[in-house]
């Protein structure tokens, strides 16, 4: 099954740890399965099916018919279709975000953190489950 799991992250462009996030699991837990160590458990399974729909469970299981659900493929074009770690929010009043950014930005360990040549991204986590990536420019 780790076979698997690895071709549908490499179907959907998603890194071990973007999984990890997005399956409110353990960055370890997913190493472990890729690695072979531990194989995954039934909890695991239903976050997985759960948090991409298209995924189809016969697939993942067995490994026998298709790894998108023909239902899924009917649903959008490929064009129209969106990546897997985009978290669709709610239309938020700009004022507000600019109010948020500035709050973010004054931060002095937020503005450490972007003076830093090392950081690549940082991804901000909010309470209802989205996120939003920043990349160090």
């Amino acid at each position: 099954m780790k076979d698997r799991i690895k071709e549908y992250m490499d179907y959907k462009s998603i890194n071990a740890g973007e999984l990890a996030l997005m399956l409110d699991v353990q960055r370890s837990n997913i190493s472990h399965i890729l690695n072979g160590r531990n194989k995954p458990g039934a909890a695991f399974i239903e976050k997985m099916l759960t948090v991409f729909p298209d995924l189809d469970a016969r697939w993942l299981l067995t490994g026998a018919g298709e790894m998108i659900e023909n239902s899924a493929k009917d649903a959008k074009p490929a064009a129209e279709e969106e990546k897997p770690h985009e978290v669709k929010k709610e239309p938020v009043e700009e004022p507000m975000i600019q109010e948020q950014i500035t709050k973010v930005k004054s931060d002095p360990v937020v503005k450490s953190v972007f003076s830093s040549d090392a950081i690549e991204k940082v991804i901000l986590i909010y309470k209802d489950g989205t996120f939003t990536t920043h990349k160090n420019r």
